[in-house]
């Protein structure tokens, strides 16, 4: 992230402690005079200590390395300036070799036409057409979470957690004959087929996608619900045992 002619200490320091949330190489600074060190290490808090902060007293000097730019601006562009990309997806567009550089312009003014021209491509960040300005460090902190944030494709279930396996074809038609046999026999719920009862019910667990624990956790709701039935008389139904309940799927 190469910050150009920031004015505002608080803003640098926040966009450092982004850049260390978001695991970036590091925040370049170019202006005339280095920010306090003091001030850095307290707007950031502390992460300056861990992020790798430079300062530079020119843009050609904070770009002197990097093989590709982004620049980062909402104006409206004339037919001259490079090319505009959308936010998302912007880490599968980026060059695969090199450093690269997010260029940000100043709080008040942005990037200048001399900056703009440094750019081979401007992103923005979607805002509202009422408030359509970001604060830098706001800016930053969002497109250093688009940086970091991982494929879709190569999301899978949270840190330490084992996902349960998927219930079989068979467990899933024994657990729906199951809730038809009981549906009708408690004539629940009131007035509706047993039939279109489960299909309904069908439809909500496929979307939620449950596993082979969660299909026992709620066959073991129904047997409950089987039991209480009986306790209160069943519905004048005839008594059901608890092997017929669990029985397996019917053929088709």
């Amino acid at each position: 992230m190469v910050l150009a002619h920031p004015s505002d200490v608080r803003n640098v320091g926040v966009s450092i402690r982004a850049a260390g949330n978001h695991g970036l190489a590091g925040i370049r600074i170019v202006s005339e005079a280095p920010f306090d060190e003091g001030d850095l290490m307290s707007f950031s808090a502390y992460t300056a200590a861990s992020v790798v902060v430079t300062h530079h007293a020119t843009l050609d000097e904070a770009l002197a390395d990097c093989g590709q730019v982004i620049g980062t601006s909402r104006r409206l562009r004339d037919p001259k300036a490079p090319p505009f990309w959308p936010a998302s997806g912007l880490k599968a567009r980026l060059a695969p070799e090199g450093p690269i550089a997010l260029l940000f312009g100043n709080e008040r003014a942005g990037l200048s036409r001399e900056e703009i021209d440094r750019c081979q491509a401007i992103v923005a960040v979607p805002t509202t057409e009422a408030c359509p300005s970001l604060n830098l460090s706001h800016a930053v902190a969002c497109l250093g979470y688009e940086l970091a944030r991982p494929d879709p494709e190569a999301v899978g279930p949270p840190v330490g957690q084992v996902e349960a396996p998927r219930a079989a074809a068979a467990h899933r038609r024994a657990f729906y004959d199951k809730v038809e046999r009981i549906s009708g026999l408690l004539s629940y719920p009131p007035g509706r087929n047993p039939q279109a009862f489960s299909r309904r019910l069908r439809g909500i667990l496929d979307r939620a996608n449950p596993s082979a624990v969660d299909y026992g956790l709620l066959s073991g709701i129904f047997s409950e619900m089987l039991r209480l039935g009986r306790l209160a008389g069943g519905g004048g139904a005839a008594p059901m045992r608890d092997d017929q309940a669990d029985a397996p799927p019917r053929k088709p």
